[in-house]
């Protein structure tokens, strides 16, 4: 029964939830319709308000909008694009060209077994807003299902293009499902831009099932100038010996919330988590982890890098924790920033919670301008101010980008990181 009121500050959005036949719709959206916007007092996003986001009617998006996409990757890669959440099979590469691979939008598969199996098992809504709103009415998603032993030719380029709808903002609810059996292997680059979408609202949810012995790589890159808000959660479970790699690169966007929890649930797994973020103008980018040793014999590395200038914001909020039966757990986390004039404001803090007693965990964050000795050693040797500022921006950046194993894809990310340093 809908007991939503006009005075509810969810009323701009509930609506568009209902009537949905995704599995578990009407559990989700109860629990939409019962749980609270998250405030300041609210620990997990303290810095990051989105109570603005409901302050406004948003409308179903338009996925069959005429869009410009890009140059293709200069390199090798299947794409699949997604408009306004919704997939675009005429737009996207044939996706049927290897064997013991599926790709294809989520929801022509959601009676199939492996996605009756997993769907929902690792984005809970009862605690989080935006995932029960999410999992109430999804736009439509992306499946990749890996079969064993099967390492995907080349990576996947998924393109997500938010384009203005010409009556009033959209809310989008992508969701995806990955599934990596058992010594699978599969790469993907998941890129988000914009067309002059400042009101628009993109609220996605990721989960991805890592098998035993199975790696899946993910860089995602963001660059929505003008951009809509973005929020995203990402649920993460990793077998014994299970390799997840997730990198996230930030240059533009209005408000973005990244979010990731990872659980190593078999002896051996390994997650690796890194984040660039580059912010001027209003930016705000808020990078929020949880990584949960639940077994013995895991590792995991976070590194999160980030300069921020004008009046940007960034957030970061790193946990890892250790159950009382993981024993020998090797767990880095480090949060490093460069603030740029008096304006920008950085909000980091890293966490460990260790239950185990034969551990090696670290963590540590860092908040400073940059080294006026260094500015001036260069200057001395007939670098321009610019110039010299641009290099050590660089080379503090450099740390996590070297960690992208893809070497040409490391290319176009330095590339793209070079341009927008220009730009702080």
């Amino acid at each position: 029964m809908n007991t939503l009121t006009a005075t509810d500050p969810k009323a701009t959005v509930l609506p568009l939830l209902e009537g949905s036949t995704w599995p578990g719709a009407a559990e989700a959206l109860a629990q939409a319709q019962a749980l609270p916007i998250p405030t300041s007092k609210t620990e997990a996003w303290k810095y990051t308000r989105v109570a603005k986001l409901f302050n406004q009617p948003y409308a179903a998006p338009k996925g069959d909008a005429s869009v410009a996409l890009p140059a293709r990757l200069p390199f090798d890669a299947t794409r699949v694009v997604f408009v306004n959440g919704q997939f675009r099979a005429d737009l996207s590469d044939d996706l049927k060209t290897q064997k013991g691979i599926v790709i294809d939008s989520l929801q022509h598969h959601l009676a199939h077994g492996p996605v009756k199996e997993h769907y929902g098992t690792l984005a809970p809504t009862g605690e989080r807003l935006f995932t029960a709103m999410n999992t109430a009415a999804p736009t439509d998603g992306l499946i990749l299902l890996v079969t064993k032993g099967v390492k995907v030719e080349k990576p996947i380029h998924v393109l997500h293009v938010v384009r203005a709808d010409d009556h009033r903002p959209s809310l989008m609810q992508p969701r995806d499902l990955f599934m990596l059996h058992e010594g699978a292997e599969a790469e993907l680059i998941i890129e988000h831009i914009a067309l002059d979408t400042p009101e628009a609202l993109v609220n996605s949810v990721r989960e991805c099932v890592v098998g035993e012995g199975a790696r899946l790589t993910i860089h995602k890159l963001q660059h929505e100038s003008n951009g809509p808000a973005n929020i995203s959660f990402e649920g993460v479970r990793v077998a014994a010996k299970g390799n997840f790699s997730i990198s996230a690169t930030t240059l533009d966007g209005a408000l973005i919330r990244n979010e990731v929890k990872v659980s190593l649930a078999g002896p051996e797994a390994h997650a690796e988590l890194n984040g660039v973020y580059l912010l001027n103008g209003t930016t705000h980018c808020d990078n929020h982890t949880y990584i949960g040793h639940d077994v013995p014999d895991c590792t995991s590395d976070e590194l999160y890098k980030g300069i921020v200038a004008g009046k940007g914001t960034s957030v970061f909020n790193g946990k890892v924790y250790v159950k009382q039966d993981a024993q020998r757990t090797r767990a880095y986390q480090s949060n490093a920033n460069i603030l740029l004039g008096d304006d920008a404001k950085v909000y980091t803090k890293p966490e460990l919670e260790i239950y185990a007693d034969d551990v090696k965990c670290s963590h540590g964050c860092t908040i400073g301008r940059l080294d006026e000795k260094g500015l001036f050693y260069l200057r001395s040797r007939g670098v321009s101010e610019a110039e010299a500022r641009k290099l050590m921006a660089h080379a503090f950046i450099t740390e996590v980008v070297e960690r992208v194993q893809n070497e040409e894809w490391k290319a176009v990310l330095t590339a793209l990181i070079d341009t927008k340093l220009a730009t702080l």
